[in-house]
């Protein structure tokens, strides 16, 4: 009797080694991600949290693509806020509301956020976060004529110590024209605010902007390790008006549309078909005249 409870024990080890032995080669198979967190403010009210997941590969990078990411309030990650895919990128993007990021502060006046990549066949979880104090960025608009115009930004922080907002000084600010691929940049490619928090950027008079003169301008902290990306932007009509050209296609050219060709070779296509179907027709009244005399003969 107890030979066969031993037989019985034995296998259950066997069993039970066996699943274990599966599910660490299956643990094995799932590749090691990399998780990264941006944080940006703009503005407007809003705010961006950006994860990007991916998988280096020697030189190479595989993107981490349509895997579900979590977004926490807590480092234990059990308070979940919201879980997106990621796209063909590997990106998924937090979108928030002043109100929805007051979720993540605490009552030192830090911004904490925390995401991880959700269980999947594919990928070992993997945690990331970010932290961020406040900042503030306020641009004023000055134009002494039609040729001197100059950006004026005001930087504010988060102070720890007393807990207000104070004048961010020595901070580098960029200053960009907003383009459809990419962001133009004004002046240097860095400018540094003064004990106010102030900068003045003088800005260019050639920047083509629409019909109306309208550009997209923007100021931006950019990546600070303590107050992440700040970004202000704005349109205002200080750019070059867009005259807009003459369609060469409207006109009669030879890159014009059918309808528009030129009349010399409207002309002679037309004419050239003419003769074409004309002698066409001549051949086949040979035919039938051919045909008829020989009939006649006959």
């Amino acid at each position: 009797m107890n030979t066969v409870k031993n037989m019985h024990i034995k296998l259950v080890l066997i069993l039970v080694s066996v699943l274990l032995a599966g599910s660490g080669l299956q643990a094995q198979d799932k590749a090691s991600a990399k998780l990264k967190l941006s944080y940006i403010k703009h503005m407007d009210g809003t705010y961006e949290i950006k994860a990007h997941s991916f998988v280096k590969k020697g030189k190479d990078i595989e993107h981490c693509t349509d895997i579900n990411l979590g977004f926490y309030t807590d480092a234990d990650y059990e308070k979940l806020f919201k879980k997106l895919p990621t796209d063909e990128m590997g990106m998924a993007t937090l979108q928030l509301t002043t109100a929805d990021a007051a979720k993540f502060k605490d009552s030192t006046g830090h911004y904490h956020f925390y995401s991880r990549i959700e269980k999947n066949p594919k990928y070992k979880s993997q945690e990331a976060d970010v932290s961020a104090m406040d900042a503030a960025i306020a641009v004023n608009f000055k134009q002494e004529s039609d040729t001197e115009k100059i950006v004026q930004a005001n930087l504010n922080i988060y102070d720890e110590k007393t807990g207000k907002m104070i004048p961010g000084a020595k901070m580098p600010l960029k200053c960009f024209v907003k383009r459809s691929l990419c962001s133009l940049p004004v002046g240097e490619d860095l400018h540094y605010t003064d004990s106010a928090g102030n900068v003045s950027i003088a800005f260019p008079n050639d920047i083509p902007g629409d019909a109306a003169g309208v550009i997209t301008i923007i100021v931006k902290l950019d990546e600070d390790d303590n107050y992440g990306s700040v970004i202000f932007e704005k349109n205002i009509a200080w750019g070059q008006h867009l005259i807009a050209s003459e369609n060469p296609i409207a006109k009669r050219s030879l890159i014009g549309a059918r309808n528009n060709a030129p009349w010399l070779m409207v002309i002679g296509v037309n004419g050239i078909l003419i003769i074409i179907w004309g002698y066409l027709f001549y051949v086949v009244y040979g035919l039938f005249k051919i045909k008829k005399l020989s009939k006649t003969n006959n």
